[in-house]
């Protein structure tokens, strides 16, 4: 069964040009001998991340990232069991960095990454809200 999922998340600590590529080639390197493909994008202090293959390994890999003391506020965006196809089948991780890509084309993927990213956090947060009301509700009923 295939999988595939997509994240995002913050740095927990600045990280330089040669760190991301040191990370991004070590991830790629992990992602081959498990039959993982998808791409690392770096916006802003933000990760943002598809990874899909086989289900245990995208879970196996999830797990360490969120484990992974580089990454903060890690929230999950999508996953999709079952996938019939694979999106980036020629890339072991693709690392791409939009905030040493100078190209004008990429400036509204920044835009959206850190919007999805501010929009995650609100609905989180609604959802923190919601549920703490309810169960303070029914504590007193």
């Amino acid at each position: 069964m295939a999988k595939r999922i997509t994240y995002v998340s913050r740095f927990s600590k600045p990280m330089d040009e040669r760190e991301l590529q040191a990370l991004g080639e070590a991830a790629a390197e992990k992602n081959q001998q498990n039959d993982i493909t998808g791409f690392l994008m770096v916006s802003g202090g933000l990760f943002y991340q598809v990874l899909e293959g086989p289900e245990e390994k995208v879970d196996e890999i999830y797990a360490a990232i969120a484990a992974d003391d580089r990454h903060t506020d890690l929230l999950l965006l999508r996953s999709e069991e079952d996938v019939s196809g694979r999106l980036y089948p020629d890339w072991s991780m693709k690392t791409i960095n939009l905030d040493a890509a100078s190209h004008v084309r990429l400036l509204p993927v920044k835009a959206l990454v850190k919007a999805v990213y501010e929009q995650q956090r609100l609905i989180d947060n609604m959802i923190w809200a919601i549920e703490r009301t309810v169960h303070h509700e029914m504590k007193s009923l």
